[in-house]
C-alpha cells in the first residue's frame, strides 16, 4: 500500500483510472470526487502529472473542459512503453521515485514502471477511494499553489533547454540571481520542511527538528544562510540551508528544483569550502572550485572579470570530441578562452558519445533545426546535443576535434529523408534482430539506454544501417568541416592510436589499431601540405603497453599531458594568447590517481569503455 507521508507526486493514467471509459474510443467520465481529489492534492502541495497512451490534443481538451489541465505537470500522453517515460519524469522534476506514486489500471504498466524506477509506489485505480479519505487528512498549506507553479516553470525552462547548443550557454542566459540570507530564524518552518523532504541534495542528513534549529542559529559563532534563488523564468524563493558551526558545515542542503543549476556549487565556494562531511549518497559533485560564471553574472564580471554572455561568443578555441580531448582539457590552463563540447550524459541518463563524430558535425550543417528535431523525437536515444553547430556559428580561430568515434561507432540512415546519426559500437547493428536480445540485456554496451524489443523494433522500421565510416567517408567529412570553418581558422584533428593493445577485453575493439592505421594514413595523404590543418599524433607518444591506462583508447597521464603541450603551443600560435599546459605537479598528483583508480578497478573487476 501506497505511504502517503513520502508521496510529492502522482503520475495519473487516464483510460479507467482518473476516468471512466476509453478516450480514443468515445466518452469518459471524469468522476467529481476524482476532480476534487487534483485539488484537494494541489492545495497540500501534492503534484500531479500523466502518463497515458493517448493523443495528446483530445486528452488536453478534455481536461481543460473541466479546468483540470492547468493542474497538471509534465504530461506524458504518447503511444510509447511507459516504463522509460515515468523514469524521464522523474528526472526531467529533479524527483527520485520513492517520493513518487504511479496509478495505472493495468498491470503490466505497474510492472514496467516498477521495473525502471526501483522503489516506486504503484496502485490500481481500487486504491483511489482510500486516497480521497487519506488527502483529507493532510493540511491545505499550499493554497497559492507554489508547488504547482514552481514545477511548472522547470516545465518551461526544459522546452526551452533544447534551443540551446549546451547547457552551459542554457545557463548562461537564464540570468541566475542568487542571494544569501543571514536572517534565518524568521524562516525557520520553510527550512525545516526542507532538511525533511530533500535527499539528493542534503549534504549532512541531518534532520533537524524546529527546536533544535531555533536552538543552533542561536549559538554563538554560527554563521547560517538561507539561499534564494530567481532566473528569467520565475522566482523559486528559498532553496537552500546552510550552517557552519566550529569551521564545519553541519547542515547543507538545497531543493532538487534548481538541480543542475549549480547552485550547491556556487555556495560552496563562496564560503572558501568549509570542511563538509557527506552523509550517504548526493547527486552533486562539489570538487570544482570555481564560481559558475553563469550565476550572479553583473556581480561576477563586476567583482572578479568574469566573462559574460557576449565575451562567451567571442572565445577563440573550440576543444570537440570523445574521451581522449576530454583527458587532454585536464592539463590546459587558461580554459576560459575555450568552448568545449565532450562526451556527455543527459538528462534521462544515457551517454552521447557522438557529438566529435565527423557525421554529426556534417550533419549539424547540412540538416534544418526541423530536420534534427524530427530525429530526436522518433529516436529516444538521440538528442539535440549530439547536432550541435556552434563549431559553424562562432568565429573560432582554433578548432580541435578527435576521430576516435568515427572509428568505432555505426552510422545509421532515415530511409525515406537520408538523416544520418551515429551511436554505439558498429559491430552490433542496432537494426539487425539477431542483435536485440543483447543489447535489451545488457550484454552489448548500451551508453546506459534501456532497449525493448518495440523500441529498436520502430527503428529498425525507419532507419538503415550504412557502417562504420571509412576512411575515405571520414575525409570527405573533414573536408567539408575544413570547407565550412572560417578561413583563419586552423583545423587541429587528433588521431588514433596506432599500438596493439595487448589487454583489450571487447570485442569491438579486436584490431582496432589497424583501423586507425588506415584512417590515419588517409588524413595524413588529404592533410599534407595544407597551412589550415595541423594533426595531433598521439603515436608520437605511444611508447609501449605502458602507455595505455584501461582501455585501447584510454592512454597513462604522461601521454594526455604531452598532448596538452603540443595543443597548447598550437593555441598560442594561432591566437596570440598564453595558453599554457599545467605544470608538472599537476602531472605528478593526476598519475597518482589514476594508479589509484586502476588498482580500485583491478579489484573490481571493471573496465570503462572507450
Amino acid at each position: 500500500m501506497y505511504q502517503l507521508q513520502q508521496i510529492k507526486l502522482i503520475i495519473w493514467d487516464l483510460d479507467e483510472t482518473f476516468w471512466h471509459g476509453t478516450l480514443s474510443e468515445g466518452g469518459i467520465t471524469i468522476p467529481d470526487t476524482h476532480a476534487d481529489l487534483i485539488r484537494r492534492l494541489t492545495d497540500a502541495g501534492i503534484v500531479n502529472s500523466i502518463c497515458s497512451k493517448n493523443d495528446l490534443a483530445p486528452v488536453e481538451a478534455a481536461l481543460t473542459a473541466h479546468g483540470l489541465w492547468e493542474y497538471f505537470v509534465f504530461p506524458s500522453v504518447n503511444w510509447m512503453p511507459k516504463g522509460e517515460r515515468i523514469r524521464d519524469m522523474i528526472v526531467d522534476m529533479g524527483l527520485r521515485a520513492v517520493n513518487v506514486l504511479f496509478l495505472d489500471d493495468n498491470p503490466s504498466n505497474r510492472g514496467e514502471a516498477e521495473h525502471c524506477c526501483p522503489g516506486i509506489m504503484v496502485e490500481g485505480p481500487e486504491v483511489i477511494p482510500q486516497l480521497i479519505q487519506d488527502v483529507k487528512t493532510l493540511p491545505a498549506k499550499d493554497k497559492a499553489h507554489k508547488r504547482l507553479n514552481q514545477y511548472k516553470v522547470l516545465e518551461e525552462k526544459r522546452a526551452e533547454r533544447t534551443h540551446y547548443a549546451s547547457n552551459e550557454e542554457f545557463l548562461m542566459e537564464s540570468d541566475i540571481r542568487l542571494t544569501i540570507s543571514p536572517d534565518c530564524r524568521e524562516q525557520i518552518p520553510r527550512i525545516h520542511d526542507l532538511i525533511l523532504r530533500a535527499n539528493q541534495l542534503n549534504f549532512t542528513k541531518l534532520r533537524s527538528t524546529e527546536r533544535e534549529l531555533e536552538t543552533l542559529l542561536a549559538e554563538d559563532g554560527v554563521e547560517a544562510g538561507c539561499v534564494s534563488v530567481a532566473d528569467r523564468f520565475g522566482d523559486y524563493g528559498i532553496v537552500g540551508f546552510y550552517a557552519v558551526k566550529d569551521g564545519c558545515l553541519v547542515h547543507f542542503v538545497f531543493s532538487c528544483r534548481t538541480l543542475g543549476m549549480g547552485i550547491e556549487q556556487y555556495v560552496y565556494n563562496h564560503l572558501g569550502r568549509p570542511a563538509l562531511d557527506i552523509v550517504g549518497e548526493v547527486i552533486s559533485d562539489l570538487s570544482d572550485t570555481r564560481l559558475p560564471p553563469w550565476i550572479n553574472q553583473s556581480k561576477a564580471t563586476e567583482q572578479t572579470e568574469r566573462m559574460t554572455v557576449g565575451d562567451l561568443r567571442q572565445h577563440q578555441v573550440l576543444i570537440k570530441g570523445p574521451c581522449d580531448l576530454y583527458q587532454v582539457f585536464a592539463f590546459i590552463d587558461q580554459t576560459e578562452l575555450m568552448d568545449t563540447e565532450f562526451t556527455y550524459t543527459t538528462d534521462r541518463g544515457f551517454v552521447i558519445e557522438s557529438t566529435g563524430h565527423t557525421t554529426h558535425i556534417v550533419e549539424a550543417l547540412r540538416l534544418s533545426e526541423k530536420q534534427k528535431e524530427r530525429v530526436v523525437a522518433e529516436v529516444p536515444f538521440a538528442d539535440l546535443g549530439m547536432y550541435s553547430d556552434r563549431i559553424f556559428r562562432n568565429p573560432y580561430r582554433v578548432v580541435v576535434v578527435s576521430i576516435l568515434a568515427d572509428a568505432n561507432l555505426g552510422v545509421y540512415r532515415r530511409k525515406d529523408t537520408g538523416e544520418r546519426l551515429a551511436c554505439l559500437e558498429g559491430l552490433h547493428p542496432l537494426t539487425d534482430p539477431a542483435c536485440w536480445e543483447k543489447y535489451i540485456s545488457g550484454e552489448y554496451y548500451t551508453a546506459g539506454f534501456p532497449f525493448t524489443r518495440e523500441i529498436l523494433r520502430a527503428f529498425a522500421a525507419q532507419y538503415e544501417f550504412i557502417g562504420v565510416n571509412s576512411p575515405e567517408t571520414i575525409v570527405e567529412n573533414l573536408k567539408q568541416i575544413r570547407h565550412a570553418l572560417p578561413k583563419d581558422c586552423m583545423l587541429a584533428i587528433m588521431l588514433g592510436g596506432e599500438l596493439y593493445y595487448e589487454k583489450n577485453r571487447f570485442e569491438a575493439y579486436r584490431d582496432r589499431h589497424l583501423v586507425h592505421r588506415a584512417v590515419n594514413a588517409a588524413v595524413r595523404c588529404w592533410a599534407e601540405g595544407r597551412e589550415d590543418v595541423r594533426l595531433i599524433d598521439v603515436n608520437r607518444y605511444l611508447v609501449d603497453q605502458r602507455s595505455f591506462y584501461d582501455h585501447f583508447n584510454h592512454y597513462s597521464k604522461p601521454v594526455y599531458y604531452k598532448l596538452a603541450q603540443e595543443i597548447a603551443t598550437l593555441i598560442r600560435t594561432h591566437t596570440g594568447k598564453q595558453v599554457r599546459h599545467s605544470s608538472k605537479l599537476k602531472l605528478v598528483k593526476a598519475r597518482v590517481r589514476q594508479i589509484v583508480a586502476g588498482v580500485w578497478r583491478l579489484i573490481k573487476g571493471k573496465t570503462p569503455r572507450g
